[in-house]
């Protein structure tokens, strides 16, 4: 059964189409794009909903975004609604729309300015939160509001949510640290918003444009209500009004300051072109406690304990998260500081961080923490045991730890997922675990679990009930939650919103300001936006109008899920359970996550936008009744068929499933998502069934077929490898291959072969008869060496180095004959292949292990396939294991198995680094500290070079239509560090 074509419309309105139309017309040179992937790719956030989008606009400037909003305003574009987003992690739908998303971040992404003397820095609003701190972290200084998405969280999106986070009871929230902001307003003026005094004030009032009718309604505002708003608004240190009257004026200092307004504002009043924001000066010392509880109650009730202490930051991680952490590629770096106590299990933990100038203060603040827990050990809310971080690395992982919550979250076992609409409620920190104590008697009552984490210290906590939004029941649940919920935080003193803005939460803005304040809010949304045409239903709707907020009731992503049919959903459940949270936006190079995305800035090349066109692709799979499941066997007229379809493809004839296709086809396989995703979403494993249902439809290029047999075409080729190296050498032969096949850089075969050069060594032919043969002290002193062919046949001489230096450790080397590994057929989506490949082996495999010999092996690539891919293929965890070449000799040592080798005679001046693999980074956390293991047993010193991906791949940058992508990621990644260091570089 072939696929069918997936030809469904997703037309734009007529309106829209003339907007998009006018945009280059009118000089804005951005991108427009309007395929269905790039819709769908902005259709999410890191929330429960999914809203499709009739466009994506790219600015490149500012001016780009004038021109935009000049033409939202005309008459003729009423209709058209526009929303502005930045990195795309929202938790409420935010920047979700119907309308036209207009994204910053591809483009406008730049650090303008940094003034040191004066202590601020001017950036676009692309710029990622953890750049801007990288960027001026050598000057001693900082952005002191710190999220946990602070790796892709744009300061566009903490400015429209005015964010805070980690440490926010000393440095508080973004709108806090605002000098001034660049804002576009509709009509395309542009304005910059400064504190103003009362002369400044008045000014703005005179003024006969778009800001000052703003200035004069707020001023009117805020003078006529201003007793009410100091009584309604809530005292609360995590308080996002969204629109935040009770500080936009002070009549008694005669100050009166916007951007406490914009902030938080979400992109309902303007768009943020540029912001001058303050840096704050970096604490000179850091120290960071772990205290250990029996549970997350005892945790929440020591607060004031902990609190007496005077920390910078108090954060709470419980149960679920530890144990979800257990299964997380961080694990074995946490483990040593968040273990069990020993009289009592950890099953909750506060983070507590003290920073200051001086030394002796901060360590005096953790030695009065430390001895009133010693004090009170055990007793009634108190904890158990604590520890004390070492130095930075540790309390930068203990910090990522706490940062990894939200996304580990959703990888919690089973159809229910902990999903956030009641996830940032805030109330009094000193009523926080009365006010905790009755939210989950509601979440118990209602049967469900949970989990918590988040900030103690000033009473805002992140509470995700786990639901299935593709069950009706669990629909339900969510709105009687959220309104219960809703009701015991006013009961208490709070709000919905402390911390992540409040988007589909906005129709509980009345209850919580009541009716006059909140008809002021909508007052506010008029005099910028009259007919509700930025980020429209968020916050308030303009004042004269009849459009409702958006509802808690909104359109949610489970409704489009649960059109696929279970099985398939269980099948693809690395797609499915892609949550949003964006971990994989992350815009460092020296991160292994996620090298397309890094390099082409494009949403859909990354995990998330991958699994999101998947899941749309299955979904239409569903709706046109084809199930991916069901199994085939070629037919006759299935290459006809294929190529029919080509034919119909190249005249035009539109299928969603090309947009899925290019969206995988930029994927390096690194495998880095199967890990550093917090949801594991393994992007090569859905690639790999996605291009085998794909390519029953539509014919493989020839590079495909050409890598799928490779390992089977290097054993004939290795026999003459200096006639083929001719051939390679050539320039026309290159020439041709990089026409007709699209492959370029074709590297050279090994010349003398691997087996010639162990024949030279004496080495016999591999004899398992002889190994079963052996006695035990010969035994327990062997290793089965096993081959792969691109090492075999490409990298004879490091195989052969392999070889020497285990014999010279005293070890008898037995190399088992070549056999195909089936990495390649893999990646290219050969499934039937791959799987029959892999159970005959599995065979070979099991012989091997059979003789108790280690089974050790070179390539990363190759030897981790036998991890992830082999037990899916199998349906079964294998019965054997294949050891990278560190981790046996590692463990080796550890054991005390090898006597330690002697130190090197004349160790080097330098020191050496290693630029390690991609795939063995993801699979193997552990990897690159034992070859560090290992070199140290030889008194050598090796370092690890802070790089991500560089840009190979195997076989991605041999490929012609990648060449310019892996040589960017090279440049980005590799280069600047190559470039600088004055260590002996190696790479594994």
């Amino acid at each position: 059964m072939t696929i069918p074509r997936l030809a469904q419309a997703h037309g734009l309105e007529a309106t829209y189409l003339s907007f998009l139309e006018a945009l280059p017309a009118a000089g804005f040179r951005g991108d427009v794009q309007t395929d269905y992937a790039t819709r769908l790719s902005a259709a999410t956030d890191n929330s429960i909903y999914q809203v499709l989008p009739q466009a994506v606009v790219f600015p490149r400037s500012a001016q780009d975004v004038e021109v935009a909003l000049r033409l939202l305003s005309e008459e003729r574009f009423r209709a058209v609604r526009l929303s502005p987003r930045g990195g795309g992690t929202g938790t409420n739908g935010q920047s979700l729309t119907d309308g036209v998303v207009l994204d910053v971040s591809r483009h406008m992404r730049r650090v303008l300015e940094v003034n040191l003397r004066e202590g601020w820095a001017r950036v676009e609003p692309g710029v990622v939160l953890d750049q801007l701190n990288e960027a001026v972290a050598p000057y001693g200084v900082f952005f002191a509001p710190n999220l946990s998405p602070s790796n892709r969280a744009t300061l566009g999106g903490m400015i429209n949510t005015d964010a805070c986070g980690e440490g926010s009871r000393v440095y508080g929230r973004t709108s806090d640290h605002l000098l001034a902001l660049d804002t576009v307003l509709l009509g395309g003026q542009r304005w910059t918003s400064t504190p103003l005094d009362r002369a400044g004030l008045e000014a703005a009032m005179a003024r006969d444009d778009r800001a000052g009718q703003a200035h004069r309604t707020l001023h009117a505002i805020t003078t006529e209500h201003q007793a009410l708003i100091r009584q309604q608004f809530p005292k609360l240190q995590r308080f996002m009004t969204g629109y935040n009257l009770a500080l936009v004026a002070d009549p008694d200092a005669g100050r009166f300051d916007l951007n406490y307004l914009l902030a938080g504002s979400e992109g309902t009043l303007g768009v943020v072109v540029e912001a001058k924001v303050r840096l704050t000066k970096l604490p000179a010392h850091k120290q960071l406690v772990v205290l250990k509880y029996t549970s997350f109650d005892d945790a929440l009730g020591s607060a004031r304990l902990v609190a007496e202490s005077d920390p910078s930051a108090i954060e709470t991680v419980d149960e679920k998260i530890l144990r979800l952490a257990r299964e997380d590629i961080l694990w074995h770096r946490v483990a040593p500081m968040v273990t069990d106590a020993p009289d009592a299990p950890t099953r909750a933990i506060n983070l507590v961080q003290f920073t200051g100038d001086d030394a002796a203060a901060v360590q005096a603040k953790v030695d009065a923490l430390t001895a009133a827990v010693d004090a009170h050990r055990g007793g009634p809310r108190r904890p158990t045991g604590y520890y004390v971080a070492q130095n930075a690395g540790e309390i930068a992982v203990l910090w990522e730890l706490r940062k990894k919550g939200v996304g580990l979250l959703g990888n919690a076992p089973g159809p229910r997922k902990p999903v956030p609409f009641v996830e940032d409620t805030v109330v009094p920190p000193e009523r926080l675990a009365d006010y905790i104590a009755e939210f989950r008697a509601i979440l118990d009552e209602a049967g469900l679990e949970y989990g918590m984490f988040g900030h103690v210290d000033v009473g805002c906590l992140h509470v995700r009930p786990a639901l299935d939004l593709k069950q009706h029941e669990d629909e339900r649940l969510l709105q009687t939650i959220s309104d219960q919920v809703a009701t015991l935080v006013r009961k208490y003193g709070g709000v919905m919103w402390g911390e992540h803005g409040r988007g589909y939460r906005a129709q509980y803005g009345p209850d919580f300001f009541g009716p006059v304040l909140y008809e002021q809010l909508r007052r506010v949304k008029a005099a910028f936006d009259p007919f509700n045409q930025l980020n429209p239903g968020k916050i308030a709707t303009a004042q004269g109008t009849d459009l409702a907020v958006v509802p808690v009731d909104g359109p949610r992503r489970g409704q489009q899920d649960r059109q696929v049919p279970a099985p398939v959903r269980q099948k693809f459940a690395v797609a499915i359970d892609c949550n949003g949270n964006g971990a994989c936006f992350d815009y460092s190079t020296a991160r292994v996550m996620c090298p397309s995305y890094k390099e082409t800035v494009d949403r859909i090349h990354s995990p998330k936008g991958r699994a999101t066109v998947m899941r749309e692709w299955l979904r239409q799979l569903a709706v046109a009744g084809f199930d991916p499941l069901a199994q085939r066997r070629a037919r006759f007229g299935d290459v006809f068929r294929k190529w029919g379809a080509a034919l119909a493809r190249r005249f035009g004839a539109y299928d969603y499933s090309h947009e899925v296709y290019a969206a995988m086809d930029g994927c390096l396989a690194c495998k880095a998502c199967a890990t550093q995703c917090p949801v594991k979403v393994d992007v090569p494993d859905f690639r790999a069934e996605f291009y085998d249902l794909y390519h029953r439809r539509y014919p493989r290029p020839l590079r495909d077929h050409f890598v799928a047999g490779l390992e089977r075409v290097l054993a004939p080729m290795s026999r003459a490898p200096s006639l083929f190296n001719l051939f390679f050498d050539s320039r026309a032969f290159r020439w041709l291959l990089a026409k007709t096949v699209g492959i370029v850089d074709a590297p050279r075969l090994s010349a003398p072969t691997l087996s010639a050069r162990l024949h030279a060594r004496g080495l016999p032919p591999f004899d398992p008869a002889a190994i079963r043969a052996a006695d035990e002290v010969t035994r327990a002193r062997s290793v089965v060496l096993l081959q792969d062919a691109f090492t075999t046949y490409y990298e004879a001489p490091v195989v052969e180095a392999v070889h020497d230096l285990l014999t010279a450790l005293g070890y008898q080397v037995h190399v088992a004959p070549m056999f195909e590994n089936g990495k390649a057929l893999h990646v290219k989506g050969f499934m039937s292949r791959f799987r029959g490949l892999v159970r005959r082996n599995a065979q070979r495999l099991r012989d091997l292990s059979a003789l108790g010999l280690p089974l050790v092996g070179v390539d990363p690539a190759v030897v981790l396939t036998y991890r992830a891919e082999y037990p899916k293929a199998l349906g079964e965890a294998p019965d054997f294991r294949v050891h990278l070449l560190q981790e046996w000799l590692a463990a080796e040592l550890d054991k005390g198995a090898t006597p330690r080798p002697p130190a090197v005679p004349a160790p080097p001046a330098v020191p050496f680094q290693l630029f390690g693999h991609c795939t063995e980074k993801a699979l193997a956390p552990k990897s690159q500290d034992q070859w560090r293991q290992v070199f140290a047993a030889f008194g050598l010193d090796l370092q690890h070079a802070p790089v991500g991906c560089c840009g190979m791949s195997g076989v991605y940058g041999h490929e012609a239509i990648h060449q310019t992508e892996s040589r960017g990621l090279f440049d980005k990644a590799w280069a600047p560090v190559l470039a600088k260091t004055q260590a002996t570089p190696i790479a594994d």
